[in-house]
């Protein structure tokens, strides 16, 4: 807290700093240090998420409980898996709000979806109810990758890898020496 806290910016006018002020409203947008510290951030929110559904009423999502994967985190993205039940969807919900509470960083109810598969009638509702997140479709695109309920054939994956090829054709065509 030191480093957010204590932070005190200059102006560079003309080519030298002129005047010292301190910083009232912690990290903003593109400091250097935003980065790692949201780095431990998602770590403790991966400790919490560990230890609370390491319980008998927390139920993993099917394709996830070998490996007992229940979030899946990258830059500022949050996914979390679950059964499709009220009582792992609230453990799940509990950890979230404990998270928010301890480090301020909340959910954006805007930007975020409730993706089911399989859940129907009073179940659906009340975890709808509980989270209160739009109903998104499937399939979706999340960081270029098709994410659906059922197997993906080649031409769902067609957009990711013409991405792919496009880099690389670039990367290589960077690449050549055109002296001899």
């Amino acid at each position: 807290m030191e480093c957010v806290s204590s932070a005190s910016y200059s102006i560079c006018i003309n080519g030298s700093l002129q005047g010292k002020f301190p910083g009232k409203r912690g990290l903003r947008q593109g400091d250097p240090m935003s980065p790692a510290l949201f780095l431990l951030c998602m770590e403790y929110l991966s400790r919490l998420l560990k230890v609370r559904t390491n319980t008998l009423t927390f139920k993993y999502h099917p394709r996830c409980e070998v490996l007992k994967i229940t979030h899946l985190a990258f830059a500022d993205d949050l996914m979390l898996f679950s059964r499709g039940d009220l009582p792992s969807v609230k453990i799940l919900i509990d950890c979230l709000n404990d998270f928010k509470n301890v480090s301020g960083l909340d959910i954006n109810s805007f930007k975020s979806n409730l993706f089911t598969a399989g859940i129907i009638g009073d179940e659906l509702d009340n975890i709808f109810n509980l989270l209160n997140f739009p109903l998104g479709t499937l399939p979706v695109r999340i960081l270029g990758v098709p994410l659906a309920a059922q197997n993906l054939n080649v031409n769902h994956y067609a957009p990711l890898s013409m991405m792919n090829c496009l880099y690389i054709n670039k990367w290589t065509a960077n690449s050549l020496s055109y002296l001899w």
